[in-house]
């Protein structure tokens, strides 16, 4: 007996090992198999560090979803670079734009529960502020359904959140663009239930409609309707978010010149509110794949059905994207299967990115949250290509690339600066076997050759064609969307942009003032460089010299001469330029706030 008893102990042991090392080796995939956009057979993938290194990321925390669990979660990094605060699994993060589903599904239980309907006009629920009627309304009034599919016709893509110092609007003010909001009035400007057009106001207006209706706050009705019911015990809604949850929230980072260096606040809760981890949002994702077989704790078989179906087409390509009643959906073009269908969100906010995916039918899925909101194409989506490859995601990624191995000598032929247009430059460097592109000062793409003097870009899956001349010297690059080659530049040929950063400026200012930009684009690439490190403000003024000599009457010419100023704190210059600025322009808000500041 006792033999027998050691026997099952041990095979147990043994178990319990084997599944810990499975998992084990399943992480160990995920933080070194980091890919570009394409997969490419035998080349080694990033590690998460080396990616966050890169991309500047501090703090990064990810829940992997396996057969409908949460098959492992972790952080990585640092919550608060200042106070050392490392990220672990209850950091709490801004969540972006992935409110926008939570809100959604809170909706749609309420429709359930017969508090409110699809497919009615929203006015008829509507009673703290009403949409304004118009030809568009007249013809097809704004339903439920059409806001959260974002075909309402509605204004407002997005919003953009306010410093913890400043004043915050009500939902109301916010509605009607009152002047504390910063944003416009949220309307109807397009034929409802005909297309897609992403709007945060569409939100907004759905979001009133269920407080009216529940009379309830919107924090309290998801606290209710979601974060209760799945255990979500770090999640919030409240803006600013409550002191109980302040000691576990990340800090947020950017390099944007017009970040403030701290959390945004945002009232708008509904489009941009959410404050959660991405194990508590993986319990949201996992319960919306259960409803989806019958077994959630949320929404019936039924009603999850039908969320999940498409209601408008997003865009085409090698992906097909749809919109559903809430989440997107994504699928490759050539998929045939229904494991190759997923629903997704991707939330932006000042200083942090966050990604919501889970496969309809297959019980996969990851979220993953950063707090940095610089690149949304960047460290975010390798790590989800990472958990794709590794977890064996049906029909997720692209077919691998199989490339060749040319000879060093032939690729160092196709190393150099190709000139995309005036001020554009593509920079091809060999690294190892393949080269990699950057584009001015953009990110790095990886490109392998498939054949001689032909490249796949990993980027977006195009091929690249060199061009050579009678003696067989590289002339030229061209993709298969040009209609043209790319000229290969000569060593002594430079764009505006290199010039400044060689300090030639009189030949730089020759060069800009020959691109004949309107008054908007070269005040952004004056406003551009002005907040660059480091800071070069010789090549700041030579682009605003051209900038007053093309657009002498242009008051935001005048203003960006004003920020020129400040930055030498010179206040008199600073204040002679904004008032000319005022003079050409009465209605600039801003430079009247400025100049009330510059004078006390």
């Amino acid at each position: 007996m006792k033999k027998i008893i050691w026997f099952l102990l041990m095979l147990i042991a043994g178990q319990v090992y084997a599944q810990n090392m499975s998992l084990s080796n399943r992480i160990k995939a995920v933080e070194n198999s980091l890919i570009p956009f394409v997969p490419v057979k035998g080349f080694e993938g990033w590690t998460i560090t080396d990616r966050m290194k890169y991309y500047k990321v501090p703090g990064v925390s990810i829940a992997v979803i396996k057969d409908y669990k949460i098959d492992w979660a972790k952080g990585y990094g640092l919550a608060d670079t200042t106070q050392k605060t490392p990220v672990t699994t209850e950091t709490m993060f801004s969540a972006g734009s992935i409110s926008k589903f939570l809100m959604a599904v809170t909706a749609l239980k309420m429709v359930e529960n017969g508090e409110i309907e699809l497919e009615k006009p929203i006015n008829n629920y509507l009673s703290s502020w009403k949409i304004q009627e118009n030809d568009f309304t007249k013809k097809t009034p704004v339903t439920l359904r059409m806001l959260l599919s974002h075909s309402a016709g509605t204004s407002q893509s997005s919003y953009f959140g306010f410093t913890p110092s400043q004043p915050l609007p009500t939902l109301v003010e916010i509605l009607n663009g009152d002047k504390i909001a910063g944003t416009r009035p949220v309307v109807v400007n397009s034929e409802p239930n005909k297309e897609f057009r992403y709007s945060g106001g569409g939100s907004m207006i759905a979001q009133l409609a269920l407080m009216d209706v529940a009379k309830k706050s919107f924090s309290m009705l998801t606290q209710n309707l979601l974060f209760d019911k799945l255990g979500m015990k770090n999640s919030t809604f409240e803006q600013p978010v409550p002191a109980k949850f302040t000691s576990q929230s990340s800090w947020a980072y950017s390099s944007a010149s017009w970040f403030k260096g701290m959390p945004y606040v945002y009232p708008q809760q509904a489009a941009a509110g959410l404050y959660t981890t991405p194990t508590d949002l993986a319990k949201f994702f996992i319960d919306i794949q259960k409803s989806y077989n019958g077994k959630g704790k949320i929404l019936s078989q039924a009603t999850t059905r039908r969320m999940l179906t498409a209601q408008q087409n997003v865009s085409d390509g090698s992906y097909k994207e749809q919109i559903g009643i809430g989440p997107f959906l994504i699928q490759r073009t050539d998929n045939k299967s229904a494991e190759g269908v997923y629903f997704e969100f991707t939330g932006v906010n000042a200083g942090f990115l966050a990604y919501g995916i889970a496969g309809i039918t297959s019980g996969n899925g990851v979220v993953i949250m950063l707090n940095s909101g610089d690149d949304v194409n960047g460290l975010g989506k390798e790590i989800r290509r990472a958990v794709a490859k590794a977890y064996h995601w049906t029909n997720f990624l692209p077919a691998e690339l199989n490339p060749i191995k040319l000879p060093d000598e032939e690729l160092e032929k196709l190393v150099g600066r190709y000139r995309m247009s005036t001020d554009e430059v593509v920079y091809l460097r060999k690294e190892k076997n393949y080269l990699v592109e950057n584009i001015n000062e953009g990110n790095d793409i990886y490109c392998f050759p498939v054949a001689n003097d032909t490249i796949v870009f990993t980027d977006y899956n195009i091929k690249g064609f060199f061009k050579r001349n009678d003696k067989g010297e590289v002339t030229g690059l061209q993709n298969i969307y040009q209609e043209k080659p790319m000229p290969k530049m000569k060593d002594d040929e430079f764009s505006p942009t290199e010039y400044l950063k060689l300090k030639r400026y009189d030949e730089a200012k020759k060069a800009i003032g020959s691109m004949k930009m309107n008054e908007y684009k070269i005040t952004y690439f004056a406003y551009e460089l002005m907040n660059k490190k480091p800071l070069d403000m010789a090549a700041v003024k030579t682009v605003l010299d051209v900038a007053l000599e093309q657009h002498a009457n242009s008051s935001i010419v005048y203003s960006r001469w004003g920020d020129y100023y400040l930055k030498y704190n010179d206040k008199p210059n600073a204040i002679k330029s904004y008032q000319k600025a005022l003079e050409l322009d009465p209605n600039d808000e801003q430079t009247k706030e400025i100049l009330n500041i510059l004078k006390k």
